[in-house]
């Protein structure tokens, strides 16, 4: 059975870009460009991986995987941003709030390829 990631992402091109590719490579793909939506579609469907982005309207990345990590029903599932913002302090608060990767923009599809085949394992 193909894994299921959920993409959260403001900008519909990079959420289309994302999803063409890990549709490509055989995964399921959750997207939505809403940051409680998605949320809420972590509690219902269970993804293998959460893949955010940071800066978003209302609700940012950081605070969406500190929500996720202090939920009781997604706390186990692996989380990663995927962001333009690439200053030292972003990608520690980063891990702080519970990411396991950090991929960064624009995107190198092959080093984002294995940080997410590694969350996947």
């Amino acid at each position: 059975m193909a894994k299921t990631v959920l993409v959260v992402d403001d900008d519909p091109f990079i959420l289309l870009a994302v999803e063409k590719f890990l549709k490509m490579k055989g995964l399921n793909v959750i997207c939505t460009e809403d940051p409680a939506e998605a949320h809420h579609l972590a509690e219902t469907r269970k993804p293998d991986l959460v893949l955010s982005d940071i800066s978003m309207p209302g609700i940012d990345g950081f605070t969406l995987l500190q929500s996720l990590r202090d939920n009781k029903a997604t706390q186990m599932i692996p989380l990663a941003l995927l962001t333009a913002k690439d200053k030292m302090g972003d990608v520690e608060r980063g891990f702080s709030v519970g990411a396991q990767a950090y991929i960064l923009k624009p995107i190198d599809w092959d080093r984002a390829w294995a940080k997410i085949q590694a969350l996947l394992q």
